[in-house]
């Protein structure tokens, strides 16, 4: 394989592994920042704050499965 194939293959199974990770990471994110709220408030959340985890747990997460997608293959590359 030439030189642009491999850096399109790194960077394709890079960007496809990301959008593989990112929902079930994101997810899981949101279900512990949500817990975390709710046992430092004493109460259940409403649906505005759900809303707010959700979009703080999606910009974490999207940092840390970039992050994990590329560094994990370049140990194949």
């Amino acid at each position: 394989m030439d030189e642009t194939g491999l850096q399109l293959w790194y960077w394709g199974s890079s960007l496809a592994l990301a959008f593989l990770l990112f929902f079930p990471v994101e997810k899981m994110l949101w279900v512990m920042r949500v817990r975390s709220a709710e046992r430092r408030l004493k109460r259940v959340t409403t649906p505005e704050e759900r809303d707010e985890e959700r979009r703080k747990a999606r910009s974490i997460a999207g940092i840390i499965v970039i992050s994990f997608s590329f560094l994990f293959n370049f140990t194949f590359f």
